[in-house]
């Protein structure tokens, strides 16, 4: 019995076991869906379309486009945030431009693909109406791909429901030194359909763009008109009832290619009945409902229907595209968005009660804009119209894309690694996300910016040192008219403002407020003695060179009090507005001799060679007090004040030697003992390249993990931090002293880190869409050697390949530096090179020193020779300058040195 009991309870125990694996192993069958969401999804910066100084809009990676700034709008201008508070902004943006895709295979249903993936459920510029529920056969695309390029964008969406992908390439036109074309309010997309099926499918594309035309006046009414051209359509967007000089009246049109193809629908603002025609017709139909979304009063005052502030306040107008696709077969559509807002205002800061308020900052002031007097767009002196800009994008469309296109391949031809490339590229954004072109001609790109916030003034010129290197490269004229913005409001004793207001021809001291700086005059002079050296743009010279004086003279009068000849700190003084420096400083020592020695060079140019002896004496005597007070063996100490009580910082500042990388990036050589810049960039590699994940401002020996920021008054974290300008400031500074590998690195970890913080297009410091990394295009020049000083061109490639090639943008135009079977080669791409003088290591000369010759015909003798040791250069000055055209080549080899058509 007792067996049994056992038996009989082990049966029951295992039935018993066995029920629960089985209900187990049902429940293991029935476990949630598991979804992954990485930092790879996160959609938080792209590439800006528009011109420079025109606002733009930004594409990302899910297809919206945001940050939108073309009406004159805060915080690029000086209107009103657009700020429509009733509904999610992620849904509002989203419908003020996008794409959608109808398409029907033979024997089925119709079908509408939205070219956006958004967070939220109202898409298709529907409001507040998921089309989940109203329209199931009208969804998002299942995926995008993304690949950024400045200017441009090329996305793929596919879906498994598509018998097609699509692919975009949107773009905007960017010349070097081409400035009128680099500034026009336009945009192209241009899609290619590429067939997945075996029967023909009927494809349409269609664009659809919000009014927003005086999106900040209630009493209007909304305009639209289509205009049929030769071989393309476009509607017209605008409103009336609104004074002509509103900051935000204008007008904004898109459009397409084609003829019969091309369809509209305009005026529309409910799903209904707008939706139902596009699904149910392959063509829009031609409509114009405009008058529909207005209404007229009592009165018989046309306004639109509901106010300002309602949700209902829309209007919408779409223009399409409709292709039959055949199988394997490729078709094309091709749109353009154009704007013009000619009633740009200046604006200034001032402080306003908190209670009326539009922002307050982090250091406490309420401040808000308040516009001054109309400044207008640059564009404003090549088009009277929308109309004329349409016009002239469409009938120059081909020769703009080829210039663009040719300009991005050029600049990656150059044979370095692609993060490297794809580092100095991106930076380039910010000449369109930030900056200011009015139509004087002044120029300027903000300090910082967020999407509803303005960080800072125009052209601060701390920052500018840094930032404006491809400036004044790609663009010179853009830059010298920076500078001279600059000196037109320089104070009677010699004073540089820190940065110019959201008027360029207002006074904007200071960030927000005026406190003093003394780095401002050595910025100023840097500036503008390199600007005249790499342009050898002698008028210019002249014409600044009585303020460059009246700057030096303020420092040596104001800024020096102890009689040293170079100024003094005595607590926060710089671009470094967190961390005191008192005495002597390294990084305004730096600037200073590197400002005297350029002040020198120009000075000779003037023909004062009292002053240019003067000037580099000076020079000479603030090496002297690096040597001696700041150099503590291993590195230049943050500062010393020698003469006072505040005695030794040993701070190792990452921009200790900022002005020998300034002097680097002029072309005027190295102004410090070789081995004491080497030693300091391996303690600040040592010391403040953290974990080769980024590279903070500055280390204390002290407090080698962290500095106890929370032990001190400061407001804000400017030493453990990374300023990404600075970085890769440094990091072409390495470059250009031979540490490649070391450069390399500090670009990988700024690419790295902001690849993975979805912020690769959008910088930040002071804000974001930073200037300061505009820096990056030093890595190019450092990369390649590249100097212009007056026409005499340099190269010193920081490579050992047995062939290369090397982008470089000089005054006048664009080329390649060459090492191939054929010898060495300066080739012109763009413009007309102007060369002087050619200096090369001696191991690209070697026996190669025979007469130029100008297109084997005419003979360019080599009027002297010049050997640099110290260098290990030589430098071949020609009878008469050189140059170099388009497709162009002056070549060395072992026979000959000589210019000569290539084939392009």
């Amino acid at each position: 019995m007792i067996h049994q009991f056992i038996y009989r309870g082990s049966l029951l125990t295992f039935v018993m076991l066995l029920a629960f694996a089985v209900s187990s192993f049902a429940q293991q069958q029935k476990q949630p869906v598991k979804e992954t969401y990485t930092a790879k999804d996160r959609v938080r910066s792209g590439v800006a379309l528009g011109g420079i100084g025109t606002g733009s809009i930004e594409l990302r990676k899910d297809g919206n486009f945001h940050n939108w700034s073309i009406f004159n709008n805060y915080p690029l201008g000086a209107g009103p945030i657009i700020d429509l508070p009733q509904r999610p902004m992620s849904a509002d943006h989203n419908s003020f431009l996008y794409f959608v895709v109808r398409y029907q295979l033979e024997g089925e249903q119709p079908r509408i693909k939205l070219l956006q993936l958004n967070d939220a459920s109202v898409e298709g510029g529907l409001l507040n109406e998921a089309p989940i529920y109203y329209f199931p056969w009208l969804s998002n695309v299942e995926s995008i791909e993304y690949a950024g390029r400045f200017p441009y964008v090329n996305m793929k969406f596919t879906d498994s429901e598509m018998p097609f992908d699509i692919h975009l390439k949107a773009q905007s036109p960017f010349i070097p030194h081409d400035v009128d074309n680099s500034s026009l309010p336009a945009i192209y997309f241009d899609f290619d359909i590429v067939s997945k099926s075996d029967k023909p499918v009927e494809v349409e594309v269609i664009g659809t763009l919000r009014n927003l035309v005086a999106y900040d006046v209630g009493e209007k009414y909304f305009t639209a008109h289509i205009e049929e051209k030769e071989g393309y359509k476009y509607f017209v967007q605008g409103a009336g009832g609104v004074d002509t000089d509103h900051i935000s009246y204008g007008n904004t049109a898109l459009g397409a290619l084609g003829g019969e193809e091309v369809s509209y629908y305009l005026g529309w603002a409910h799903r209904h009945p707008y939706y139902e025609k596009m699904l149910v017709n392959s063509q829009l139909g031609n409509i114009n409902d405009v008058e529909n979304r207005n209404t007229t009063t009592p009165e018989g005052k046309k306004i639109v229907w509901m106010s300002k502030d309602d949700n209902n306040q829309l209007c919408k107008s779409s223009i399409a595209v409709t292709k039959t696709v055949e199988p394997g077969v490729k078709a094309t559509a091709n749109f353009f968005m154009n704007w013009y807002f000619p009633n740009a205002y200046g604006a200034v800061l001032y402080k306003a009660k908190k209670n009326n308020t539009l922002l307050e900052n982090e250091k406490g002031y309420v401040v808000r804009f308040k516009p001054t007097e109309k400044v207008g767009h640059y564009y404003e002196n090549l088009f009277e119209s929308v109309d004329e800009v349409v016009d002239y994008i469409v009938t120059q469309r081909a020769e703009l894309t080829r210039k663009t296109n040719a300009f991005v391949a050029d600049f990656y031809k150059t044979d370095e690694e692609q993060y490297i490339l794809d580092q100095v590229n991106s930076h380039l954004n910010t000449f369109v996300t930030s900056s200011q072109f009015d139509k004087s001609g002044r120029f300027g790109i903000r300090e910082g910016m967020t999407s509803n916030e303005s960080w800072g003034p125009n052209i601060t010129t701390d920052v500018s040192l840094y930032g404006s290197v491809p400036i004044i490269q790609l663009f010179p004229d853009l830059h010298k008219a920076s500078m001279k913005a600059h000196r037109a409001l320089q104070s009677a004793h010699g004073e540089i403002n820190h940065g110019i207001g959201y008027d360029l021809g207002k006074t904007q001291n200071g960030t927000f407020g005026v406190y003093e700086r003394v780095d401002l005059a050595p910025n100023y002079i840097q500036l503008v003695l390199r600007d005249y050296l790499f342009t050898n743009d002698t008028a210019y010279l002249k014409e600044m060179w009585p303020s460059v004086q009246l700057a030096i003279d303020y420092v040596l009068k104001d800024k020096d009090k102890d009689g040293d000849l170079v100024p003094d700190m005595h607590g926060i003084m710089c671009s470094y507005d967190n961390f005191p420096m008192y005495g002597l400083s390294s990084y305004i020592l730096t600037q200073w001799v590197t400002a005297m020695e350029m002040a020198a060079i120009a000075a000779e140019d003037m023909g004062e060679k009292t002053a240019a002896r003067r000037y580099r004496n000076i020079a000479k005597k603030g090496v002297k007090l690096m040597n001696k007070e700041l150099w503590n063996g291993e590195y230049f100490r943050l500062s010393n004040d020698y003469k006072g009580k505040k005695g030794e910082d040993e701070g190792c500042l990452t921009d200790q030697l900022f002005g020998q990388w300034v002097a680097h990036t002029v072309g005027i050589g190295r102004l410090y003992d070789k081995d004491k810049i080497h030693s300091s960039m391996e303690s600040i590699l040592k010391l403040s390249f953290i974990e080769k994940d980024y590279l903070r401002n500055c280390t204390w020996p002290e407090h080698p993990l962290f500095y106890p920021l929370h032990e001190t008054d400061l407001w804000v974290d400017q030493a453990n931090t990374p300023w990404t300008g600075v970085e890769l400031a440094f990091a072409s500074f390495l470059i250009y002293e031979g540490k490649v590998k070391e450069g390399k690195q500090v670009i990988k970890a700024v690419d790295d880190r902001y690849r993975k913080a979805g912020l690769y297009w959008d910088h930040q410091e002071f804000g974001g869409h930073y200037f300061r990394p505009m820096s990056s295009w030093a890595i190019l020049n450092a990369l390649s050697g590249f100097t212009l000083v007056k026409d005499g061109y340099t190269f010193s490639p920081k490579t050992e390949e047995d062939s290369f090639t090397y982008f470089f943008s000089a005054n006048t135009g664009t080329g390649h530096f060459e090492k191939d079977e054929k010898g060495i080669s300066v080739i012109a791409q763009s413009g007309a090179l102007r060369i002087l003088s050619l200096t090369l290591p001696e191991q690209l000369w070697q026996d190669r020193m025979q007469p130029v010759l100008k297109n084997g015909e005419e003979a360019i003798k080599v009027k002297k020779w010049e050997h640099h040791m110290e260098e290990g250069a030589w430098t071949a000055v020609f009878d008469k300058a050189v140059i170099l055209k388009k497709g162009e080549v002056l070549l060395i080899n072992s026979e000959k040195l000589s210019t000569s058509k290539v084939d392009q």
